[in-house]
Parts: C-alpha cells; structure tokens; sequence
C-alpha cells in the first residue's frame, strides 16, 4: 500500500505502517486521548472512504489522523 499524502510514493508492506505511523505519532504533540481516538477509529471502519488501512478522501493512514487531537474527518464524520 501507499500512503497517498506523501511526496515520496513508498511502497510499504503492512507490517511496516504501524511502525511508520509509531514513527510518526512520536515526532508530535497534541495527541488525542485513546478514548478519542478509539471512537474516531470505529467511525473510520464503517466508512465506504477506507481502504487498506488508508482514507480516500485525504490520503492520511486513518491511525495517524485519528490520533492527533486537532484533526478533523476530511468529510466530517468526526
């Protein structure tokens, strides 16, 4: 799969996008109570726009999106 957000179109193995997206979540502030980012997350299953792991709509692993207090759903599911 592909993280579509990146300017750099790595191929990256399933294994490899949690440790990406840990990477990531590190390097930032302001996270998102896991309360939070738990009920974002069940939204984000339900949704048409999710797919490997991935947001259609922005590109963004839902994970890291999900998990950063002031994100928003790019079609404001939540």
């Amino acid at each position: 799969m592909t993280c579509k957000g990146c300017e750099r179109q790595i191929e990256m193995m399933a294994m490899n996008v949690e440790d990406a997206i840990d990477e990531q979540l590190a390097m930032e502030r302001n996270h998102a109570s896991l309360e939070l980012r738990d009920q974002r997350l069940a939204i984000c299953q339900g949704c048409q726009s999710l797919a490997n792991e991935t947001c259609l709509h922005c590109g963004c692993f839902v994970r890291f999106r999900a998990s950063l207090d002031q994100k928003k759903c790019p079609i404001g599911k939540w």
